[in-house]
């Protein structure tokens, strides 16, 4: 009866062949990470531009851009009142009609009179336009009373102290503000050439707070808490000292967590990038509607 001989790997070549696909997937793994990067990148992009064409389908219905939030003068009792934000106004041309429908901004209060306004199931909803895949937070803003989670915010402007000084319906020169209702020949540098959204990161662990769609949530008068005081970054800010430097130390600082910057939508609906340690004044005139500073715009 003759053997049969049976052929194996020996030791030596299966370590050989485990190095061989280790450094394979050394090599793949950055080139996936720099596809997902650019596939979120020109998602983050898309979702500008959809609300930047937003912004101009409603400027057409209605002769003005949206108010960054639309809400009731305070009292002496209610500081600061709470108010439906830009993100519910534009639903209905965000293919968001049905949540907007539900919502009735025109026929409710955001908060339903309570001051501030908490998150309930119609404000938790995710609205994936209001969400920049590179930034993977928590679908709720827990440091915004847990509404749902958004990573743009309104630029209402520009002011070159920070904090800034802020008052109920102030106008600080941006497109969007508390009660506003800007038209076409108001901005008077040109759409293209003012800023109108921009992004912004939450996430707890740097100190960044992010921002919610359905509104700006009123006045929030514990004091232990770092967000005292009217809570108006959770959907504009300005251009200050610190938040016109991209990814800068404010809470309320514009950024992202795409590599090197972060994007902006324009009044005229187009999406630009700035670069992080650009021109900080640049920005701040680019926050303004009507100051007559020259201006640089990145390719």
């Amino acid at each position: 009866m003759s053997s049969v001989r049976r052929t194996a790997f020996t030791l030596i070549e299966l370590l050989v062949v485990i190095a061989i696909i280790a450094v394979l997937i050394g090599l793949l793994l950055p080139a996936v990470q720099k596809v997902r990067e650019a596939a979120a990148r020109t998602q983050c992009q898309n979702n500008l531009k959809q609300q930047g064409v937003a912004l101009h389908n409603h400027l057409t219905a209605r002769g003005y851009f949206p108010a960054a939030y639309t809400a009731q003068a305070s009292t002496t009792t209610t500081p600061v009142w709470p108010g439906w934000g830009w993100g519910v106004t534009l639903l209905p041309y965000l293919e968001q009609e049905n949540l907007y429908k539900a919502i009735d901004p025109l026929n409710s209060t955001f908060g339903a009179g309570a001051n501030p306004a908490r998150g309930t199931a119609i404000t938790q909803v995710v609205v994936p336009v209001f969400l920049c895949p590179s930034s993977p937070g928590p679908n709720t803003n827990s440091q915004r009373f847990n509404h749902a989670t958004s990573n743009y915010r309104a630029v209402a402007g520009s002011d070159v102290a920070y904090p800034p000084q802020w008052s109920e319906m102030q106008d600080k020169g941006g497109i969007m503000f508390e009660n506003s209702k800007i038209k076409v020949h108001q901005v008077k540098d040109g759409l293209s050439n003012t800023l109108a959204i921009g992004e912004c990161v939450f996430d707890t662990n740097v100190n960044k707070w992010g921002a919610i769609w359905a509104g700006m949530s009123g006045f929030d008068s514990d004091k232990s808490t770092a967000g005292y005081g009217a809570r108006v970054s959770d959907v504009m800010w300005w251009m200050d000292a610190n938040s016109s430097i991209i990814n800068g130390p404010a809470p309320q600082a514009f950024g992202s967590r795409h590599t090197g910057g972060a994007f902006f939508c324009f009044g005229d609906g187009s999406v630009r990038f700035f670069a992080e340690g650009g021109d900080v004044a640049n920005l701040r005139y680019l926050a303004s509607r009507e100051d007559g500073n020259a201006v640089n715009l990145p390719d």
